[in-house]
């Protein structure tokens, strides 16, 4: 073991990893036919390359034992909500400053005409003080509003499948050289979620206390990860369902983040 090894587990790791994709139109499966096996013409994102092509004299293999996805779509909450609750809230609005109006019942006499929804400031009062119940939400008036319905910042499921592949550059589906390792879904209007619990288990202690809940008797708590050999890679793809539109994935990009070490 190289001196300069860190401790990190599950094992000690001579340098650190880190690797990203950006996942887009990278799709990988068949939603009508159910299964997860890359299809014709498909080419799934590199994840990691642990020297597939065999040329890096100091690669000797490494493990994967963090995976995180990011949704690129972002849309901040609302600085304020009208309801039940918060009516005859006094409220201080200025230019960009959004309130969701969740029902149109809870008006004093302010009115919505658009509806429920999002309502961006745009008016010339700066800052426009108001009991938020008593706030006309006309679109196009001195203290007006940019109008955009509650299906505007929503966002799809998105499931994705992590393969893994030895002795080749890319995930070929006639030859089957390769495997499919886990599947994760990023829930709809979820910004980001962990892929921890979807991965492999390994047999490398767990150096801390952990959360015991739902093993047996004398059973060790356990690390998961991917070990991965010197020519190895990791592809990720997009399952076709709820994803597409057109052909084209329906909102936006993932970036897919996978940290670890070689050793």
């Amino acid at each position: 073991m190289a001196s300069t090894a860190t401790n990190k587990q599950p094992l000690l790791i001579d340098r650190p990893l880190i690797d990203q994709a950006r996942v887009t139109t990278q799709i990988a499966g068949n939603a009508a036919n159910k299964t997860l096996f890359v299809q014709g013409g498909q080419q799934p994102a590199l994840l990691v390359d642990m020297d597939a092509t065999l040329t890096d004299d100091i690669n000797n293999g490494g493990v994967i034992d963090s995976i995180h996805i990011v949704r690129e779509q972002f849309s901040a909450p609302a600085d304020y909500v009208l309801n039940a609750t918060t009516s005859g809230q006094i409220v201080s609005l200025t230019s960009g400053t959004v309130v969701h109006v969740t029902t149109t019942g809870s008006f004093d006499s302010g009115s919505a005409p658009s509806g429920i929804g999002y309502y961006t400031y745009t008016g010339a009062i700066s800052p426009f003080v108001e009991d938020i119940s008593d706030i006309d939400f006309t679109v196009a008036t001195t203290t007006g509003f940019i109008f955009a319905n509650n299906a505007s910042q929503d966002t799809v499921p998105a499931t994705f499948v992590f393969y893994h592949t030895r002795g080749t550059t890319n995930p070929i589906p006639g030859d089957g050289d390769y495997r499919v390792i886990f599947a994760t879904t990023l829930s709809g209007n979820t910004a980001y979620c962990d892929c921890t619990t979807e991965m492999p288990q390994l047999s490398t202690p767990v150096p801390a206390v952990g959360n015991a809940s739902g093993i047996g008797p004398g059973e060790p708590v356990r690390n998961r990860g991917i070990y991965l050999e010197k020519g190895d890679r990791l592809y990720v793809g997009l399952f076709p369902a709820n994803t597409l539109s057109g052909g084209t994935t329906a909102q936006g990009g993932f970036v897919v983040t996978a940290q670890g070490g070689h050793y």
